[in-house]
């Protein structure tokens, strides 16, 4: 490869961190909304990892709460801290591949169902959100949490600072993406995080806000306690500003929940 093309991608790809500065990031992310919600899980508890992924969360619980630990992903160690290779020290077969609509464990068999940045990508909220409850002691707690619009703000000005010069080459220069009206809006909106093909970010921004999750979890859980974490910019990108906690602003939103 020539030097000019060289520099020329290591400009396209500036904006973007590699998967061991990823991985930091979001472990530190992690670590900070973990914080927020650990005083609420009582030691020793059945807990269950919805959208689990490398298993990290299962392996907080485990080492700092000594829990007996559950999983379910669609895609295990695939996304997460740790999906570069995590070396986590939780018992593998305990996590299975599946969906969140359908979980494959017995009724009332857990204390803590806890599903961290999962819901706003599952097909069906409300189904997943009732297996969850099924799948609850009723004793237990579901601890649940999702980017805030806050987040999706984040993500947008993130966007036009940054990668603003990808979406321009997917949409004049590529030769796998055919130039129309409908792709122009790609220049000035990012696609959405929950659904990248069909909205953009503007939906999320909507859609993310506190108000309307808990109006959505509220219909199958009684919330009794709201946790904001921290105030972060996006894991994989240049970091724009420092992690903020206890602001007015945050970027996830945590709901402890008992059922009703």
């Amino acid at each position: 490869m020539s030097s000019f093309k060289q520099k020329i991608l290591k400009i396209y790809n500036s904006p973007f961190l590699s998967k061991e500065e990823t991985n930091l990031n979001q472990k530190n992310i992690r670590d900070l909304e973990w914080g927020a919600v650990e005083p609420h899980i009582k030691t020793g508890a059945k807990f269950l990892d919805v959208g689990c992924g490398a298993g990290y969360a299962m392996m907080k619980a485990m080492e700092k709460k000594s829990c007996e630990v559950f999983g379910i992903d669609p895609d295990p160690g695939g996304h997460g801290v740790g999906r570069t290779g995590s070396g986590f020290a939780i018992p593998i077969e305990n996590i299975k591949k599946a969906f969140a609509e359908e979980i494959p464990f017995e009724s009332k068999m857990f204390d803590v169902v806890y599903s961290s940045h999962v819901l706003e990508h599952v097909n069906d909220e409300q189904k997943s959100l009732s297996e969850m409850k099924r799948v609850l002691k009723d004793d237990g707690i579901l601890i649940i949490g999702m980017p805030t619009a806050e987040m999706a703000k984040v993500n947008l000005y993130t966007q036009w600072l940054l990668t603003t010069h990808h979406r321009f080459v997917n949409v004049f220069l590529s030769p796998f993406v055919k130039t129309s009206k409908t792709k122009l809006w790609m220049l000035f909106a990012p696609p959405s995080h929950s659904f990248p093909n069909t909205k953009s970010v503007f939906f999320d921004i909507k859609y993310y806000k506190i108000n309307n999750w808990s109006n959505i979890v509220s219909k199958q859980f009684n919330i009794i306690e709201t946790l904001k974490p921290a105030f972060y910019p996006y894991p994989e990108y240049k970091q724009l500003f420092k992690v903020e906690q206890e602001g007015k602003k945050s970027s996830s939103v945590f709901f402890v929940c008992r059922k009703k």
